[in-house]
């Protein structure tokens, strides 16, 4: 991942590899940060939740990535704003987070520290956007295809009540909002799966 073989070194010598599965759920809100996840494969969801226990999605973390919550949680030695769940079987690398701190000596860790909460902080405005000024059909398209190209699978194993979890809504609009995809060709539907074409219009 780095240039830097000491970096490199100490990366691979102090972080533990984990798989896990799709549907586990990485981290809840409320947990202590005791490492942060840098993604080698597969993907994961951060989603929000309020006091009210409503959830919403915010952004996904892809290979090479880390998360910009965690790593500011650590920093700050608070608990997790945010929840993790693995979009699909993924291999993560632990970090243990007293080095997020020390590897700050290494211009490249602080060069990938930076551009981690650069880019997260770039998507959190843009699923602002979208909550602010997008209809939730629009809304609920632009999940499906952030969830699509995740996983590079056209095929999502998730049912109506999640996404409407995910998006905050009752499952009764979210259904009726996904038969409107169907009639505009952009989605098809079978029992917890729905499959979703990128080249529809």
């Amino acid at each position: 991942m780095f240039k830097d073989e000491e970096l490199q070194k100490l990366v691979e010598r102090e972080g533990v590899r984990r798989a896990v599965h799709g549907g586990d759920v990485l981290m809840h809100m409320g947990d202590t940060i005791t490492h942060i996840p840098i993604v080698l494969k597969g993907s994961l969801r951060i989603l929000a939740r309020d006091d009210q226990g409503r959830e919403r999605f915010l952004y996904h973390i892809m290979p090479g990535e880390s998360c910009a919550m965690s790593l500011t949680c650590c920093n700050s030695q608070r608990t997790s704003a945010v929840a993790a769940v693995v979009e699909e079987d993924a291999e993560l690398l632990m970090i243990p987070i007293r080095y997020v701190e020390e590897w700050m000596v290494y211009p490249e860790w602080r060069k990938y520290v930076s551009d981690t909460q650069a880019q997260r902080f770039n998507e959190l405005l843009e699923t602002i956007e979208i909550v602010a000024f997008s209809k939730l059909d629009e809304q609920l398209w632009k999940y499906l295809v952030k969830r699509v190209q995740a996983t590079g699978e056209n095929t999502l194993k998730v049912t109506h009540q999640e996404i409407a979890q995910e998006l905050n809504s009752p499952r009764e609009v979210i259904t009726r909002l996904l038969h409107q995809l169907v009639q505009r060709g952009q989605v098809s539907l079978a029992r917890g799966a729905i499959t979703v074409d990128l080249n529809a219009p």
